[in-house]
């Protein structure tokens, strides 16, 4: 049993600022870059607004989803949405706090009645 030795991938992608170029260069070098994985490709080549995917062995781009947020914007929409949270929970105690006082002077002055 042997072990094939892969090549790394170079750490500098291509990078393409619209899917049309990278199809003219894909189509040039299509005999090479078919044999590589969807992974390797996405590692060698920087679409953008894309990503490269395969669909019934074909090569596609695929656009990525705009709506897709990094972690950490997701981190930190979730601090801002803790803090506005606790700021909604103090806010509701103090309103219950408040409450309560009223109650017990409205019953304090049923009582002097």
């Amino acid at each position: 049993m042997s072990i094939e030795i892969i090549k790394s991938i170079s750490d500098d992608p291509n990078e393409f600022d619209n899917p049309q170029d990278f199809i003219k260069y894909y189509e040039l070098n299509k005999n090479e870059l078919s044999k590589l994985s969807t992974c390797a490709l996405n590692k060698k080549f920087k679409i953008k607004g894309y990503h490269i995917g395969r669909k019934k062995g074909e090569v596609k781009l695929i656009p990525l989803n705009l709506h897709r947020i990094s972690e950490y914007e997701q981190h930190q929409q979730d601090e801002t949405f803790d803090l506005k949270l606790d700021s909604i929970n103090e806010k509701i105690n103090m309103i219950q706090n408040d409450l309560t006082k009223l109650l017990n002077i409205f019953a304090s002055l049923n009582t002097n009645r």
